[in-house]
Parts: C-alpha cells; sequence; structure tokens
C-alpha cells in the first residue's frame, strides 16, 4: 500500500473509532499499529490522528446533545445544562483541564458524551483536547514503536478484556451520574 492511502485509511479509521462510544481501542494504539506496520512519516500520523480523533469526537459530541439526551430524567439534564454553563462560563478553568486529560492515554468517549448533554461549548473542548492529543499521541506512538515490534490483536485483546469491559461500564455510570448531581446547588448557579 502507498503512504498516501495508508494516511487516507487511518485518517478514517481513527475518524470513525472516536465516534462510536464503547469498546473501541485507544487510538494511540491504532496509530501505533499502523506506524509501525505501514512505515508512514510520524508527523502525518499524529497531525491526521490528532485531527480524525477530534472530528470524531466532535461528531460524538452532537450526538450525544441531538440525540443523547432524550434518555435522560428532566432533573439529570437541568443538571448537566447548569454544569454546561459554568465550563463554558469558567474558561480559563476549564481550558488547562481539558488539555491535560488530553495528555492521559485514556478514553475521552465519556467527557464528550458529557460536554454533549450538558451543550459545553465544542470549540473550547475540542481546540483543548486537540492540542493535548497531538503531544500525547506523540509520546504514546514513539513509546509504542521503541517498545514492541508489532501490536497484534487490538479489539480482540481490548474486547475480550474483563477489565475493559467494566472500565467502559464505569464509564457509562459516571455519565449517568454526573447527571444526577445537582449543579446548580453545589456551583451556586441558577438553573
Amino acid at each position: 500500500m502507498d503512504i498516501l492511502t495508508v494516511l487516507i485509511l487511518l485518517a478514517l479509521f481513527i475518524y470513525i473509532i472516536n465516534v462510536i462510544p464503547f469498546l473501541m481501542p485507544p487510538t494511540w494504539t491504532i496509530l501505533a499499529f499502523f506506524y509501525i506496520n505501514y512505515h508512514p512519516p510520524f508527523i502525518p500520523v499524529i497531525v491526521l490522528g490528532a485531527g480524525a480523533a477530534t472530528l470524531g469526537r466532535i461528531t460524538l459530541y452532537y450526538l450525544s446533545k441531538r440525540y443523547f439526551r432524550r434518555f435522560f430524567s428532566q432533573k439529570s439534564l437541568k443538571n448537566y445544562d447548569v454544569l454546561g454553563k459554568f465550563v463554558t462560563k469558567n474558561e480559563k478553568f476549564s481550558i488547562p483541564i481539558f488539555i491535560t486529560y488530553a495528555f492521559f492515554p485514556i478514553s475521552s468517549n465519556y467527557v464528550y458524551i458529557a460536554a454533549g448533554l450538558a451543550k459545553i461549548n465544542i470549540k473550547i473542548l475540542a481546540s483543548s483536547f486537540f492540542v493535548g492529543r497531538l503531544i500525547s499521541y506523540s509520546f504514546w506512538v514513539a513509546a509504542s514503536h521503541y517498545a514492541v515490534s508489532r501490536v497484534e490483536d487490538i479489539f480482540t485483546s481490548h474486547i475480550n478484556n474483563i477489565g475493559v469491559i467494566a472500565v467502559e461500564l464505569i464509564g457509562f455510570i459516571i455519565v449517568i451520574l454526573i447527571g444526577k448531581i445537582n449543579w446548580g446547588k453545589i456551583l451556586k448557579i441558577p438553573a
């Protein structure tokens, strides 16, 4: 496969796994797999990976905002709305938190689902995520390149791992619990 085809397939694959909110492998593992096995240039892998992941998460945000809200009670939605107003109003506080979170090699799907439910300003979240992921993907892909010669069975090992499934379920439970918190009372913001 030529490099352009590899990069296009990589970008499409990364976008798709970042739209799907459950049981997908971490993006950095897919980037590492493509980088190790197909040898595309490092910088395009990282930039395309961070860009496609961000676009996928933005899509997940809008799906959450438009379709997932119907699965939550009015009380939970009110709590999410208060949280969204607080995060959007306090950008100086929110941006560093979003960037810091993006440095960790953990899934951001629940952050984007919660952000969609809370109607958080997607520009703040997405730009912070993109910057953080550029840096974190660079580290994790480079580290994996040195640590392993080949990443095998990414999906099989991810989906069949009971610990991964438990973490995914805990993430969904956390999204539900965030909606149960009376953010207006805690943050002292009227609904």
